[in-house]
């Protein structure tokens, strides 16, 4: 039988998600896909609708994760469309800059609806319908160490990673393992030449991340080597991480 998944937040090309989709199905997934397009149009890096029809291949969700209602919806759909999920790759964010002194409650309610609410709500609707074998259910979310100038972003992907952590020691009774992703630096499209040397001279193995690189770490967790994992939010940034930390004159122990 063909594993199916669900990747969110695939609505243009260029993205982690739209990566991700091709190595999974490299490795002999379905997936079905959703994304909110108006999201991505209002980014200077947003995309034609078309794109996102031809990354779900015909199975292209439109949905606003922000609506508590829209979870299930999803879910439905893409049950309908290819089949009992295996996987859910959630990819989907809301990301607006803003500090604490400019960031007004809707903004800050937005980005918790959409980064973390609907993390909550679409794992617990995969795990409620997930009946595949023992140990084969999986869900990756991504998320992200940034906060300064991204306070609403910052707190919602903390609270992303706590839900992550509470999901994978309920659901691991369910045959589900439950792991995040903190990418790092990622040119999806947003990285300015400027940006591009201050990542290139900040990071250990001296490029930016791609999309790709995510991408080959999310398929190999939801692969069966991968079923000793959960509960983990992994860092793949190229060391990124260890390298801010050391300039702050602090080691990676501390």
């Amino acid at each position: 039988m063909v594993p199916a998944a669900l990747v969110t937040g695939a609505s243009r090309r260029g993205g982690i998600a739209s990566a991700v989709i091709e190595a999974l199905r490299r490795d002999g997934w379905t997936v079905a896909t959703t994304g909110w397009r108006a999201y991505d149009a209002s980014e200077p890096w947003g995309s034609q609708p078309k794109e996102a029809d031809e990354l779900g291949g015909g199975t292209f969700i439109e949905a606003d994760l922000s609506d508590p209602d829209a979870p299930a919806a999803v879910l439905d759909a893409a049950e309908e469309a290819v089949g009992p999920l295996t996987a859910l790759v959630v990819l989907h964010t809301e990301s607006r800059l803003g500090g604490v002194l400019d960031t007004h409650a809707e903004d800050f309610d937005r980005h918790v609806a959409v980064n973390a609410r609907s993390v909550l709500l679409l794992t617990g609707e995969f795990a409620r319908r997930f009946r595949g074998e023992a140990g084969s259910g999986r869900v990756v979310a991504f998320t992200s160490g940034a906060v300064h100038g991204e306070v609403a972003y910052g707190a919602s992907k903390a609270a992303l990673e706590r839900i992550v952590l509470a999901a994978a020691a309920e659901l691991g009774p369910l045959g589900i393992t439950v792991n995040a992703v903190d990418p790092g630096p990622t040119d999806t499209g947003w990285v300015s030449p400027e940006l591009r040397e201050l990542f290139e001279q900040g990071t250990p193995l001296g490029r930016v991340g791609q999309p790709e690189d995510a991408a080959e770490l999310v398929a190999f967790l939801c692969s069966p080597r991968a079923g000793w994992i959960t509960g983990q939010v992994i860092t793949s940034d190229g060391g990124w991480s260890v390298r801010t930390v050391a300039r702050r004159g602090r080691t990676p122990l501390e």
